[in-house]
């Protein structure tokens, strides 16, 4: 934003006054001010007052040409994987798009977080299109969108995606994780079923391995040697041996083996199945 000419012309004759040389060859004492020492009608003074009042100018017309360009940008669909990320967050289920003409792009009359029930959002460019993946949030984790969510989401994606670009939406239950543990636990820490010795209530193991699979970012990727890293970090815990790990994908009827050390979810997160049927515990591994 522009500064006023009075402000730009006292940032000047300051610097002026405080100048050594400038001081000397005037004579300056201390405490003398521009003001004190030159009349509104002196050569210094309409000279600082010519510059600073060019500087406004220049100033101003930054400006203009700032607004100009934001106004093009905002008129202009950038259409990158952030672009659709934000876009994903900013649906409002049961509210209508609103045309703006200065933009030239669709949008709504009043932002109300709370009509928002997008809370994750994945987007993966692919050679035909665009891949997304969206949920909702039950008890601070993914969940699908109910059917008739998911149709006005696709509807609201239609009509505010560039021309000719292809979108697939989907939005599904979690991934299953079915995790084989071997723990070599410390038995002055933990009791032969896991459960930490000093308060009952709390299976470390267990922790480790629902706070790094719930931690993954949505739409990233299941690692098993983060797992273990996560496993062998708990209270109580020696050793470990991952023995295996297998995947029940959305819409999937069976549990398929990782032959990687890596695992995508194609619904964009996970969830833990049967954890505590899978993990052993033993004094030597």
């Amino acid at each position: 934003m522009a500064r006023k000419i009075a402000e730009i012309k006292k940032s000047m004759t300051d610097s002026f006054m405080a100048d050594a040389v400038i001081r000397e060859r005037y004579g300056f004492l201390d405490g003398d001010t521009f003001e004190k020492k030159f009349s509104k009608v002196s050569f210094e003074n309409i000279l600082f007052f010519i510059v600073a009042a060019s500087i406004y100018a220049l100033e101003s017309l930054f400006d203009q040409f700032r607004e100009e360009v934001d106004s093009k940008i905002s008129s202009s669909v950038m259409a990158s994987i952030p672009w659709y990320h934000k876009k994903c967050l900013e649906f409002q289920y049961g509210d209508e798009l609103v045309y703006n003409d200065k933009t030239m792009s669709y949008g709504y009359a009043v932002e109300d977080d709370s009509k928002r029930p997008v809370r994750y959002a994945s987007v993966r460019d692919n050679a035909n299109g665009v891949d997304i993946l969206v949920s909702c949030e039950a008890y601070g984790h993914p969940h699908q969108l109910p059917d008739n969510v998911l149709i006005a989401f696709k509807e609201y994606f239609n009509a505010i995606k560039p021309a000719g670009v292809l979108v697939n939406v989907g939005s599904y239950a979690p991934d299953a994780l079915r995790i084989r543990l071997k723990v070599q636990y410390d038995p002055m820490v933990l009791s032969e079923n896991g459960v930490l010795i000093r308060d009952s209530s709390v299976l470390p193991v267990n922790e480790a391995v629902r706070g790094y699979v719930f931690g993954i970012v949505y739409g990233g990727v299941f690692n098993k040697t983060r797992l273990v890293d996560a496993v062998q970090a708990a209270e109580g815990v020696e050793d470990v041996i991952l023995e295996e790990v297998s995947v029940c994908s959305t819409g999937g009827s069976r549990y398929e083996v990782v032959k990687g050390n890596n695992v995508a979810s194609k619904s964009g997160s996970f969830v833990i199945s049967d954890i505590n049927n899978y993990i052993r515990y033993v004094r030597e591994l």
